[in-house]
């Protein structure tokens, strides 16, 4: 399927935890993200299948199948019911699926030189509470200063997570590094905890604070990142909270965001 569809690739098929599945549909675009799932579904269909006895279709059947499908649900998506029944609409040539070229742009933004970038995530499940924080810091070529994970007690919601990842990763920061720092948070409310007082008065009120005494010490800049932007930020706070388990690594990468640390950098233009 990969030959007409763009799916994950060999790197992000990685067993990062419990929900590694989960992991990587996050890191794939919308797009890929719907192949991906088509994909398994008709896997687990063939795997039924063969446990009840039916022969296995060839890989072109299967294939012919997929696109087949996709296309049909293209066109619920472009045409009504009525339109579709009554055939008022292109033929089915021109509602083949394209495959979109690869985002770009979408890489992990270095710092400037002379600066460290702090990528935060936090992550909560709202059946069991769990709730954990990701955070990693990276200096202009990309090398890793310190990253770590750490599960969250007590929290309420998702916002409170990212509240507490940029908390305790600007603290880590100022531990590990003298540089100034940008902080990476693709969360545009709790980032601006740094800079305003809408949440001053809330229920974090207690983490604002804490936030704010560390922009005491050193020169932190908040910056937005797209989600995809912030793959391994993500990626330490989903390990911390689906394996209940907290660290922090020097200098170098643990081995849940190892092989996605180079390739989540944008590459240095010459000038």
């Amino acid at each position: 399927m990969i030959i007409v569809w763009r799916l994950p690739s060999q790197e992000l098929l990685q067993d990062s935890g419990k929900e590694w599945l989960l992991n990587v549909l996050a890191n794939c675009d919308d797009h890929m993200r719907d192949c991906t799932i088509m994909l398994i579904w008709r896997i687990w269909s063939l795997r039924s299948d063969l446990t009840h006895g039916k022969d296995d279709p060839p890989v072109t059947a299967t294939s012919d199948f997929l696109q087949s499908y996709m296309n049909s649900l293209n066109l619920c998506g472009r045409f009504s019911t009525d339109d579709i029944l009554k055939g008022k609409m292109p033929v089915v040539r021109d509602a083949i699926v394209e495959v979109p070229a690869p985002p770009m742009g979408l890489h992990w933004p270095r710092p400037p030189l002379g600066w460290a970038a702090l990528s935060v995530d936090g992550a909560f499940m709202q059946e069991d509470g769990s709730a954990a924080a990701g955070m990693i810091l990276r200096d202009h070529e990309g090398s890793v200063i310190f990253a770590a994970y750490r599960c969250i007690f007590n929290c309420n919601d998702a916002l409170e997570a990212e509240l507490h990842a940029i908390m305790q990763g600007m603290a880590l920061a100022l531990q590990h590094s003298a540089l100034p720092i940008v902080v990476q948070s693709d969360s545009s409310t709790a980032l601006g905890a740094m800079t305003g007082d809408s949440l001053s008065r809330s229920a974090y009120g207690h983490l604002v604070l804490e936030i704010k005494r560390h922009l005491q010490d050193r020169e932190f800049v908040p910056s937005k990142l797209k989600r995809e932007q912030n793959r391994v930020a993500h990626r330490l706070a989903l390990y911390s909270r689906t394996e209940s388990t907290t660290a922090v690594w020097l200098g170098r990468s643990p081995p849940c965001i190892e092989e996605l640390v180079p390739l989540d950098c944008n590459p240095i233009i010459m000038e």
